[in-house]
C-alpha cells in the first residue's frame, strides 16, 4: 500500500512540475489534455522511480565530486529521453531543458522528503 501511495503522490507532483515548468518556460511545451498528459506523467513517474535511482547509483562518485550538481544532468537526460519518446512533451533548446530538470529535481526531492515524513522511514 505504501508503494502505491508513493506512485500516486509522485504522479501528482510530476504533473505539477510539468505544468509549472510549461507555465514559466515558453519553449517547454506540454499537451495538457488528459489523453496526452496521463501517459506522459506515467512515463515520467516510471523513469523517476526506476531509471533515476539506477543512474544515481552508477554515477554516485561523479555526483559526490560535483557536490550533487550531476543530478541535474541525470534529470535533464530523463526529460530529454521522454521528449524523444513522447509527442506530448516538446522541449526547444538547452535552457528549457535545464529549467525543466531543475523543476523535476526539486519535485523529486519533495516527493522523497514527503514520503519519508508520511511513512516515517527515517530516510531523506
Amino acid at each position: 500500500m505504501e508503494f502505491l501511495a508513493k506512485i500516486l503522490l509522485s504522479m501528482a507532483f510530476n504533473t505539477f512540475a510539468l505544468l509549472v515548468t510549461e507555465y514559466f518556460e515558453p519553449d517547454f511545451a506540454v499537451l495538457t489534455d488528459v489523453p496526452h498528459l496521463v501517459p506522459l506523467v506515467a512515463l515520467l513517474t516510471a523513469m523517476n522511480l526506476t531509471v533515476r535511482p539506477a543512474l544515481r547509483i552508477i554515477f554516485s562518485p561523479v555526483i559526490g565530486l560535483t557536490l550533487g550538481y550531476f543530478n541535474i544532468i541525470i534529470n535533464a537526460g530523463i526529460l530529454y529521453a521522454i521528449d524523444i519518446w513522447s509527442d506530448s512533451l516538446t522541449i526547444n533548446g538547452l535552457w528549457p531543458l535545464v529549467v525543466g530538470a531543475h523543476a523535476v529535481g526539486i519535485i523529486v526531492t519533495l516527493i522523497d522528503y514527503s514520503s519519508a515524513v508520511i511513512y516515517g522511514s527515517g530516510e531523506i
